[in-house]
Order: C-alpha cells, then sequence, then structure tokens
C-alpha cells in the first residue's frame, strides 16, 4: 500500500514541475517492457528473444526517464510495486505520456512530465485502497479500450492535469 510517506516523495517529484529547468537522467530510461528515446530504435538494436519494448518517442526523453527513475526508486523502495505490479505500474505511465502527446503533439517537458505525474498520483491511491488492479494494461503495454479517458482516474487531459497540480499549490512552468 502507499503510504503517506510515498504522497511527500510524489509530492517533493511535483514540485520540479514549477522550476524552469527540469533535471535530467543520465541516460534513457529502459525497463518493465518500455523504452524512452527521442527516435525509434533500428531494428538491429532491438531484442529478438524477448518481446519487443514499448517505444515513448518523445524529444524530452532525458526528462521524462528522470521521472521514472524517480517514481520507480521511490515505489520500489517501500516495496510498494513487485515484479509482476511493475510492468503494469510503468505501462500506465507511458500510456498517460502517449495521451498527453496525442492531444499536444509540441507538449513541453513540463506537460509530459505532469502527465506521468499525474498517473502516478492515481496509482498511489489506487494502492493506498487496495484498489490497484494489474489488468488495465493489456498486451503490448497498451491501456485497455474499455477505460475511456473520461471515466479513469489519473491522466485524463493536459488541461485536468494543469488544474489537479494547481489544487495541490503548483504552478507548472510554462502554463498559465
Amino acid at each position: 500500500m502507499a503510504s503517506n510517506i510515498q504522497m511527500k516523495k510524489l509530492d517533493q517529484l511535483a514540485h520540479l514541475l514549477a522550476n524552469p529547468v527540469l533535471p535530467k537522467a543520465s541516460r534513457r530510461w529502459s525497463g518493465a517492457n518500455i523504452l524512452i528515446a527521442c527516435a525509434p530504435q533500428p531494428d538491429h538494436l532491438r531484442r529478438s528473444f524477448y518481446r519487443r519494448d514499448r517505444e515513448v518517442l518523445t524529444e524530452h526523453a532525458l526528462e521524462l526517464s528522470y521521472f521514472f527513475e524517480v517514481l520507480r526508486d521511490s515505489f520500489d523502495e517501500e516495496a510498494i510495486i513487485d515484479h509482476y505490479s511493475k510492468i503494469e505500474f510503468f505501462a500506465r505511465l507511458a500510456s498517460a505520456v502517449g495521451t498527453c502527446l496525442l492531444e499536444q503533439p509540441d507538449a513541453t517537458a513540463h506537460l509530459v512530465c505532469a502527465a506521468v505525474l499525474r498517473e502516478a498520483y492515481a496509482m498511489a491511491k489506487q494502492l493506498d485502497e487496495g484498489e490497484f488492479a494489474a489488468s488495465i494494461a493489456v498486451e503490448g503495454n497498451q491501456l485497455g479500450d474499455n477505460l475511456t479517458l473520461a471515466g479513469r482516474i489519473g491522466y485524463a487531459s493536459i488541461e485536468e492535469t494543469i488544474g489537479f497540480f494547481s489544487g495541490r499549490g503548483i504552478q507548472i512552468h510554462g502554463t498559465v
């Protein structure tokens, strides 16, 4: 279950969204069947035996990778996610990025990272309430069609995400 400590860690990460410059990871994220990159990977670099990783393509790959790393460490540290639930956890984060970029293809690093963090808050709440379901992400790490954006918690839109963080006292840099 998520704890008050977990929510405090999410809040600390959320405050980074107000800064003009976001931290960057030293390398792109690759784990839990998710690969974050700036461009599609050539076929010869992809795994051949294992299922292909889901590629999350964005010019903000290093900023996004930083948020993925911090979230992994935070949720792992308290044994909130395990070997089985990590696939679901990161698939939902990746789906939030994809949805954000579908809504606004030129979204800033701040908006993309806010989408990920908004989804992380929702999953922390679900974990706390014992409602985290390991069946929302389906084959190929894609968000299930049975979850419409209007009916799901977590990332729903850029506007909702800006409002969510505003309600927590955080003005996402570059938003009004």
